[in-house]
């Protein structure tokens, strides 16, 4: 075996037993006891206000919702998986809280409401135009919490690209998942400005404000 099939089949083997393992942990440890979790709603808080208005753009099931409403004025979460609304209106609590089945863009020029902060977790890495989605939704918001795979976790990825190993992104659902600069510069494109950044656990965090 050469010496780029060996190191990509060392690449591929660190990929799936770090998959296996972080999978393994979201068994070990209770939903709000993980370190990850633990993390992120600590980073995601840190500017969620008791006058806060907050849209959930592709909430799942609601349970990251759930966790900005015991800070905010009024959450909105709002997903195209009829399923996973229909459970998060099953376990709802709080009058603050509330589900939609239906996209997000429709739902924004259908209401009256205004929200201040749009929350895109673990969303960009999904989409086609990436640019053209922001551009499409800055508008409405003045702070913008993005949340995503961070491919500069590490050197790894970059080697990964480098032998050719499809095992690059974190799930392989993902159209695309950017390092710092990649995300940096979108941004910038869009007219949105980071003011506060975190980077841990393989995952980039920014609250960006809408110029």
């Amino acid at each position: 075996m050469g010496v780029r099939a060996k190191l990509k089949l060392y690449l591929d083997l660190e990929w799936i037993f770090d998959r296996l393992a972080m999978e393994q942990s979201f068994r070990y440890y209770a939903t709000n006891d993980h370190p990850f979790r633990i993390h992120a709603h600590r980073f995601l808080l840190r500017r969620i206000g008791p006058e806060s208005v907050v849209l959930d753009l592709g909430c799942n099931a609601g349970d990251l919702t759930k966790v900005i409403a015991t800070r905010a004025k009024e959450v909105v979460g709002v997903d195209h998986d009829k399923e996973v609304i229909l459970r998060a209106q099953r376990d709802m609590e709080g009058t603050n809280l509330s589900f939609h089945h239906t996209d997000a863009l429709a739902f924004l020029q259908g209401t009256t409401k205004q929200f201040d902060t749009l929350i895109l977790s673990h969303i960009l890495e999904h989409l086609d135009e990436p640019e053209e989605f922001l551009r499409a939704f800055k508008g409405h918001f003045q702070w913008i919490y993005i949340e995503l795979p961070d491919f500069d976790k590490g050197y790894l990825n970059h080697f990964r690209v480098a032998v050719g190993s499809n095992l690059v992104y974190t799930d392989d659902d993902h159209v695309a998942e950017f390092d710092r600069d990649e995300l940096r510069e979108l941004l910038e494109r869009c007219g949105i400005s980071i003011v506060e950044a975190e980077y841990r656990f393989g995952i980039q965090r920014l609250w960006c404000s809408v110029g």
